[in-house]
């Protein structure tokens, strides 16, 4: 293939029309190879199984997010020694 320039604008324009293309045929690809891979789990026998193992992941994904971001209440143990501590004669042995 020849490449015809007529001028420093074209040659910009020609390169914007591969980048453009060359993006296209990326986007193409990847939707191809998701398009198979939803092919290949269509035909599994334990689908029923793998969206409840998938459904368990997500519980326990979300749990631990959850702790992660929520607040976090006292430890049991040290709210249990605390209210001991505070009660009056308890402190003193």
């Amino acid at each position: 293939m020849t490449e015809v320039s007529d001028g420093a604008g074209g040659s910009r324009e020609r390169e914007a029309v591969l980048v453009v293309a060359g993006v296209a045929d990326l986007a193409l690809s990847g939707i191809g190879a998701a398009f198979r891979g939803v092919r290949g789990l269509l035909r599994r026998s334990d689908l029923a199984e793998l969206a409840q193992d998938g459904q368990e992941e997500m519980k326990a994904r979300g749990r631990l997010a959850l702790q992660r971001y929520a607040c976090v209440p006292e430890p049991h143990l040290e709210l249990l020694a605390r209210r001991v501590a505070a009660r009056p004669g308890q402190g003193d042995a």
